[in-house]
């Protein structure tokens, strides 16, 4: 059986520079998640089979907030549709990161927050801010890597399509 993390995971590391959308800005790869403009946040309630026994929010958990978080920026852009997170093609999560800054709590109302940082040729990263909604508590900030991918689990080129939706809800120059 082929798999196809190798592949993937070698055509990111290997000379896929091409400019993000906003080429304007060359700095973009290097930005920290708190210097992004996050348009879409979506709100998450802390239920108790997410918790540990103090109550806290499991670490593991935090993943699926990013998850729910992208999957909610996708439909409202008109990116997903049913079971699928992109409608036009598939991809898998190669890289996640998530920076813990404060506790999440049984019952706490969060806000996650949700941008597209980058696009490249064959993968795209979304960031996401994970906020305590009446507070505006930091709680966690990370992110996502993607790569797109054809039938035979291959490195594709991100469809075009979806770089202009992108592009044009971020508001960045093509």
């Amino acid at each position: 059986m082929m798999t196809c993390v190798p592949a993937i995971s070698n055509e990111i590391a290997s000379n896929e520079r091409s400019a993000p959308l906003n080429s304007s800005d060359p700095s973009i790869n290097s930005r920290s998640i708190e210097d992004l403009n996050f348009h879409f946040s979506t709100p998450v309630k802390v239920r108790l089979p997410e918790t540990d026994a103090m109550g806290i929010v499991f670490h593991g958990n935090y993943f699926t907030y990013l998850e729910v978080g992208r999957v909610e920026y996708l439909l409202n852009l008109g990116l997903a549709e049913g079971l699928r997170p992109i409608k036009d093609f598939e991809n898998v999560v190669v890289s996640a990161h998530l920076d813990f800054k404060s506790p999440a709590r049984l019952h706490d109302n969060l806000s996650i927050d949700v941008c597209t940082k980058e696009i490249r040729n064959s993968s795209f990263t979304f960031a996401v801010r994970i906020r305590h909604k009446s507070e505006n508590r930091l709680i966690a900030s990370g992110w996502t890597t993607h790569c797109a991918i054809d039938e035979n689990f291959n490195p594709m080129k991100v469809p075009d399509s979806f770089r202009s939706t992108i592009s044009k809800y971020e508001g960045w120059r093509s």
